[in-house]
């Protein structure tokens, strides 16, 4: 069985998918699975093919889906990359959610890390998650949307929520999970220069950059929630 966390923000684009890249990267043995419904770029961003991903495990009919036969490398992260344009990302999610969820929690990776994107229609990784991280912004706007959701998710997930605070704003972390009853597990700078590195700009300083090495206390906070034996890799690895 493997453990299963998931990251999702509640509005805007405050870094979900870099928070899900710096976590599988830093951790050996995770998998990263693209299960946004609005479309995948990570195929695009690493000039990955659109298969073997998601689409193809779903179409596996044996019941013992061997997810090392659809996945790829993103710099070295194995991912499973979902479809890029939002109605077959949908329609994948939808017809075989259910089945998908049960075999990346079944799997052997050592940690499955899921990148649903922009939270909205209700994923089944959401269910089956033992760590539900939100990933927002420290602005007004931002964390009145995501004071909605907490109650939801509460309801329908028995995983421990936490957030992901990334860039700058006017509220403190401790502030922040006073008024959401949230715990802040990490914090993630905005480095426009190690942005560059992981979307494939560039490719070199990455693992000395500010957004790297608050990414390992966030993946070690990662890891001993989802107790996963802590075993680091370099953050250069996702660069591509």
């Amino acid at each position: 069985m493997s453990a299963l966390v998931v990251l999702g923000s509640a509005r805007g684009a405050p870094g979900v998918t870099t928070a899900s890249l710096l976590i599988a990267g830093a951790i050996q043995g995770s998998l990263l699975v693209e299960a946004d419904v609005a479309g995948g770029v990570l195929a695009a961003r690493y000039g990955l093919g659109r298969e073997p991903g998601l689409t193809t495990m779903a179409a596996e009919p044996s019941e013992e889906h061997r997810w090392q036969e659809h996945a790829q490398s993103a710099g070295g992260v194995a991912v499973l990359v979902g479809p890029d344009a939002p109605d077959a990302a949908e329609a994948l999610w939808r017809g075989a959610g259910l089945r998908l969820g049960t075999a990346l929690t079944r799997c052997d990776a050592d940690l499955v890390v899921a990148d649903l994107g922009r939270l909205g229609r209700r994923s089944p990784l959401v269910g089956a998650a033992d760590l539900i991280l939100l990933v927002a912004r420290p602005t007004i706007e931002h964390l009145v949307t995501l004071s909605h959701h907490v109650p939801r998710l509460r309801d329908g997930s028995r995983a421990r929520i936490g957030m992901v605070l990334t860039g700058r704003g006017p509220y403190r972390a401790d502030e922040i999970a006073d008024a959401l009853q949230v715990e802040v597990v990490g914090e993630l700078p905005d480095d426009p220069a190690a942005a560059d590195a992981l979307s494939g700009a560039r490719t070199s300083g990455l693992s000395r950059s500010r957004l790297a090495r608050a990414s390992i206390g966030l993946a070690d906070t990662v890891a001993r929630s989802a107790r996963v034996q802590r075993t680091f890799s370099s953050p250069e690895v996702v660069a591509p």
